[in-house]
Parts: C-alpha cells; sequence; structure tokens
C-alpha cells in the first residue's frame, strides 16, 4: 500500500506548524555543516557579524541584537536552504545598514538633504570595505571571487539606503535582473521579516499593526512573484528547466512568514478586546463580510467611497492609510484616521465609548481586515491585492 507522506498526525503538525524565534546564540555549526566546502566563509562572517552587533543596543525586548542575524540564518535552514551563499547573505543581509547606523550615532547626523548625502556617501565606503574583507578571505583560502560578489549583490538588494522609504527597498530586490540573485533575496528578505514580525511583543498595538503591515506588503508581492514562476512552469516543457523553476524554498518560507504575521494581527485583535469593546465586534465581523462578498472577493482595498454611511465603509481603503505612513504621507494618514475615529464615534453614539476605545475599534478593524487578506495570499491561489504590488507603485516611488 502506499504510504502516504505523512504517516501520523504529528508528522503533519511538525510540516505546518508555525515557527517560533531562536532566544539563545547558537553556534556557526547549527546553521551549516563544517563539511560544506564554504564553511570557512560562513564562520568568517559569522564571527564579523558578533563582533559588529557587540556594539549595538538591545533589542527592543532586551535581546541579545546577535540573535537577529542568527535567526534569519536558522530561518532560511529550516525551509530547506542548503545554498552556502544564501545563508551567508542572510547571516549579513544587515551589516552595511548597521554600520552606517553606528556611524550615523557617533557623528550626530540629522536624516536631513544634507545628511542623507552624508550617509549615502559612507555606506558606499562601507560596501567597499566590505568587499576588500571577503575577497582577500576567499584569495586566501582560495574560493572563487564569484562567490564574493554574489554575497555581496544580494547584500546590496537587501539594504535600505537612507534616501528610500521602505517600499523602493523592496521594489529594488523583485526588479533585480539576476533571477538567481533575485530568488536568493526575496528568501532572506522573507526569513528576516519572520524573525522581525515574532520580536514585537513590545510594541503598541499600532506600531505592532505597521510592521505587520509591512510584512503584508512583502507577501503580496512574493505571491505575485510565485505566481509569475508558476506561470513561467506550466509553459515550459523541459524537464529539467521546471525543476530549475521550482521554488519549494521560497514558497515554505513565504508561508511561514504568511503564519506569523497573521498570529500577530489576530494578537492585535486579542489585546483590543481588553479595551471592553466586544459588545460591536460581531457588527465588524459582519461588515467585513459584507464588504468581501459584495465585491466578490478583497481583491480592492484601497478606494475609499466617503458617502458609504454603512461600516462596511471601514474596509474600503484599509491599505490607503499605512501605504501614506509608509510613504511619510502625514497629512493623508491623519485625515483618514480621524474621519475613521469620527465615523467609530458616531455609528457607535449609543455605546458612550471613551476615546481609547473608539481607538481600539479602528486597531481591531485593520488588524481583523489585515488577518483576512493574509489567508487568502496563503489559501486562494490566484489571490493577490490589487494595486499594491511593485509593479503598480514602481512610478510611484521613483
Amino acid at each position: 500500500m502506499k504510504r502516504s507522506r505523512f504517516d501520523t498526525e504529528y508528522e503533519l503538525f511538525c510540516e505546518i506548524e508555525h515557527w517560533k524565534a531562536a532566544k539563545e546564540v547558537v553556534a556557526p555549526e547549527m546553521m551549516m555543516s563544517p563539511d560544506e566546502r564554504l564553511f570557512g566563509l560562513f564562520f568568517y562572517l559569522y564571527t564579523q557579524t558578533k563582533e559588529l552587533y557587540g556594539e549595538l543596543p538591545r533589542r527592543k525586548n532586551g535581546e541579545n541584537p546577535f540573535i537577529h542575524p542568527l535567526n534569519v540564518a536558522l530561518n532560511l535552514q529550516k525551509a530547506g536552504v542548503t545554498d552556502a551563499v544564501t545563508l551567508c547573505a542572510g547571516l549579513i543581509h544587515d551589516y552595511v545598514e548597521e554600520v552606517v547606523d553606528i556611524y550615523k550615532a557617533k557623528e550626530g547626523i540629522e536624516e536631513d538633504a544634507k545628511g542623507i548625502r552624508q550617509l549615502d556617501a559612507y555606506e558606499k565606503v562601507v560596501v567597499k570595505s566590505l568587499e576588500e574583507k571577503l575577497r582577500s578571505f576567499a584569495k586566501r583560502e582560495k574560493i572563487e571571487v564569484a562567490v564574493v560578489w554574489e554575497i555581496i549583490g544580494i547584500t546590496k538588494l537587501l539594504t535600505r539606503h537612507k534616501r528610500d522609504f521602505y517600499y523602493k527597498s523592496i521594489i529594488g530586490i523583485f526588479q533585480c535582473p539576476d533571477e538567481r540573485m533575485r530568488k536568493k533575496a526575496i528568501q532572506v528578505k522573507l526569513a528576516d521579516r519572520i524573525h522581525n514580525i515574532l520580536c514585537i511583543e513590545t510594541f503598541t498595538e499600532q506600531q505592532r499593526l505597521f510592521q505587520c503591515f509591512k510584512n503584508l506588503f512583502l507577501l503580496n508581492n512574493v505571491k505575485v512573484y510565485l505566481m509569475e514562476k508558476k506561470g513561467v512552469m506550466k509553459k515550459e516543457e523541459n524537464r529539467r528547466e521546471k525543476k530549475l523553476l521550482g521554488d519549494n524554498v521560497t514558497e515554505k518560507l513565504f508561508k511561514k512568514c504568511g503564519k506569523a504575521t497573521y498570529d500577530a494581527f489576530l494578537y492585535v485583535c486579542y489585546r483590543s478586546l481588553d479595551k471592553k469593546i466586544g459588545a460591536v465586534t460581531s457588527m465588524i465581523q459582519l461588515a467585513f463580510r459584507k464588504f468581501v462578498l459584495e465585491r466578490r472577493g478583497l481583491w480592492e482595498v484601497t478606494v475609499v467611497n466617503r458617502r458609504e454611511m454603512h461600516p462596511l465603509r471601514l474596509f474600503q481603503g484599509v491599505i490607503r492609510r499605512y501605504d501614506a505612513r509608509l510613504h511619510h504621507q502625514w497629512k493623508i494618514h491623519d485625515l483618514m484616521k480621524a474621519e475613521e475615529l469620527a465615523y467609530c464615534g458616531r455609528f457607535f453614539l449609543d455605546f458612550k465609548f471613551m476615546p481609547e476605545q473608539i481607538m481600539a475599534i479602528v486597531e481591531y478593524k485593520d488588524a481583523y481586515a489585515f488577518k483576512e487578506a493574509v489567508a487568502y495570499l496563503l489559501y486562494s491561489p490566484e489571490y493577490m491585492i490589487g494595486r499594491f504590488s511593485y509593479q503598480k507603485l514602481f512610478r510611484k516611488v521613483e
């Protein structure tokens, strides 16, 4: 009798369980086999990164900052990454940004036009220094220089320049013309955001929502990327090429990042209920269902109809306010937030909610809608959020 891929329920659980963050520093041998040809390079980057992170303050949750790059490498490993270059890039994905931030703090540089030019210039110095270190090590250990260029190339893709908003840094990854490098950078970014979202326990609800929203943008674009890859695979007849185009690792990281983000949104919902708004949550949930069913899916959540009086209006443009925050369009963000708070105050007048409860209602409906969008991304094969992909936003961030 043909055996199932999963022989027991527990094996299935181990396959689909939500990942947890490692809390203790792990040895390099735990992330890459010492028998790997490039283990020496990985070990070198491990020690360089550990030394750098020793200069940084504790993370917001009180943890050793070195925990973060280690978790990124561990997440890649758990997803099935065996490529040494990708694991090395995961270890140093924030290296350039951290060195620039240390310089910025020491020199007291402001992020105004003059300061950003200064920091951008220093970033080039940091990248060049890192290149020289890796080339020197590679030459000494007889490692091909192409390995160094690939690690540096991926690191550059993952480095957010001070002059750029979050969107532009992400868009740069997806527009990389080198498919091999693009895939590896996407995998590292997903592994990075998985750990980031698992470490927001000390954040306020607004901070949690904003961090989760950044994940939602990444997830939506990875979904577009995976859909495009599958489209290519359907047209490709050569079996060898199909194997090369297969991307199970990226898909697994996408799913684990989606689940971690869903959990974080769900936690905001739970926290909002502590403000005693439970009497209206079913109305909010049903308004969301009405919104989705009337539009035959959650395809468009960026357009606002201010004439709409039904509470489903709370889900129109739900992405637009956070989008404005990412672009630092504070007037648009604050106006939309004020309109939502005012609407909830009028609509739920009978409940005599206090201002903090009205805020909790808005946070609840945001988290509820976003977690549902994540579920659609995970489980609806053709689903993506319209007008929220890197192709649509490219011109906007130029």
